[in-house]
């Protein structure tokens, strides 16, 4: 008796973390269409900064190495 209540409590405690993910609900139309809207807007900023061309290359470490253009390597 005491394998079978083990054994019960085993099968109790594996299934508990399924059980709890039942409560997640469906979006509603109004959720999908503010989804929508988002993803757009995204891509449009995407299309937008790619048709700005290339950034600006900044060099954040110009002030460290020496302006003589060393081209030996370490």
């Amino acid at each position: 008796m005491k394998k079978f209540a083990i054994a019960t409590m085993i099968i109790t405690l594996l299934t508990v973390p399924a059980y709890s993910q039942q409560g997640i609900t469906a979006r509603t139309d109004k959720e999908k269409k503010e989804d929508a809207a988002t993803e757009k807007a995204y891509e449009d900023t995407l299309k937008r900064v790619k048709s700005n061309g290339p950034a600006v290359k900044s060099d954040p470490w110009q002030t460290v190495r020496p302006a003589g253009g060393d081209s030996t390597k370490h």
